[in-house]
């Protein structure tokens, strides 16, 4: 009697490992998405893990992995590998016709395009005695936008340029911006009277109209990280700068423009487009610094040389300079390329570091401006 209740035994187990091996990954589902597209450097965000079994078998054991970029914390560290990447593997027991969602904070450090994907899952037979594993194609994208930064000083430098272009430049008046009516004049033109009010009064009454001023920056990034000594922590600062200048003029309503010398060779004309601003983030957070670019002097010879000529700047637009890699060469060459128009040199440094580059040939003169942003070391 107990030798046939063994062989039962034997030959339900029998059955239960072909039958498991055959169809344990059958109708199992696993999605990884995030709780929000964008998030900027140094913020949490949140990563959902689904895992979906459709089927009435259950899965008493369900290891299920993913990887992703290292600078991306979890901020729970168990069952989390960092080496090259930062490996994640969770332990499900699933039943039939379950769902389980899992919430896994995670702290975005630095900036970047980060994909959560390659998701494997596997599982065991009864006493462990066999594995088995299966890979399932999903994938989860967040963009990590460059950190906002302390731009104070340079917004102070930027808005007394600004109000010095608008005060030195004609007013014109915005016909949509209705002020008030006042008694006709010989030097007002016949296309701004107000008929019904001068039939009104008895006499030539005119519009009045609001003035406005239009604002427009232009912003040179520089990510060239030449010799070799690296300095990354200025380069991350110099696009940090930059992309804070961005949203920052953007909220003030100015036209802002941009180009940089790293990999994308895209060059933003001024103009106040919303789209812009999430095509400018979404390229300084994909850009590798590993990545070949440009010399910062060729960038501004081809630009000045070639994209201005065919569509020059006005004569209202601020330019803003940001690199590291200033000397008199470079200062020699912005002054020339800028000619009269209004610009700021803004040069990340590390603090406390002396800049042999800081002679009397390359002060503030004219108007070109020259600002030192100092960089603490991390």
């Amino acid at each position: 009697m107990i030798i046939i209740l063994l062989l039962g035994m034997l030959a339900v187990s029998a059955l239960w490992e072909i039958c498991y091996k055959r169809w344990w990954s059958k109708e199992i589902t696993v999605r990884l998405w995030f709780e929000t597209d964008a998030v900027y450097a140094g913020q949490e965000t949140k990563l959902y893990e689904m895992i979906e079994n459709r089927k009435a078998m259950p899965v008493p054991v369900l290891e299920v992995g993913f990887h992703t970029r290292k600078e991306l914390v979890f901020v729970d560290v168990d069952n989390t590998n960092v080496s090259d990447y930062c490996y994640k593997r969770d332990v499900f027991s699933v039943l039939g016709r379950q769902k389980i969602t899992r919430e896994l904070p995670v702290r975005c450090t630095k900036r970047g395009k980060y994909i959560a994907s390659d998701a494997d899952i596997m599982t065991h037979t009864l006493l462990y005695r066999k594995r088995y594993s299966k890979g399932i194609g999903t994938e989860a994208v967040l963009y990590v936008y460059p950190k906002m930064t302390d731009v104070s000083e340079i917004m102070t430098v930027c808005e007394s340029m600004l109000g010095t272009l608008q005060c030195a430049k004609r007013l014109y008046e915005d016909p949509f911006a209705f002020r008030s009516i006042r008694d006709y004049t010989m030097d007002d033109p016949m296309k701004s009277i107000n008929w019904k009010a001068s039939a009104r009064t008895g006499s030539l009454m005119v519009n009045t109209f609001d003035s406005v001023r239009s604002q427009k920056a232009m912003i040179f990034l520089d990510v060239e990280d030449r010799g070799i000594l690296r300095h990354e922590d200025l380069v991350e600062e110099s696009i940090a700068l930059a992309a804070t200048m961005v949203r920052r003029l953007y909220r003030q309503h100015t036209e802002v423009g941009f180009a940089y010398n790293g990999d994308s060779g895209q060059v933003f004309l001024p103009e106040h487009n919303r789209g812009n601003l999430i095509n400018f983030e979404r390229m300084l957070a994909e850009y590798d610094k590993e990545a070949a670019a440009e010399a910062f002097d060729q960038l501004i010879q081809r630009l000045f040389a070639d994209t201005f000529v065919k569509r020059p700047l006005s004569a209202d637009t601020l330019c803003l300079f940001i690199t590291k890699n200033l000397d008199e060469p470079l200062f020699e060459q912005i002054r020339t390329a800028v000619g009269e128009q209004q610009t700021l040199i803004v040069v990340p440094v590390y603090s406390g570091e002396k800049v042999v580059w800081n002679s009397a040939s390359i002060k503030s003169r004219d108007h070109v401006q020259v600002l030192v942003k100092e960089v603490g070391r991390e």
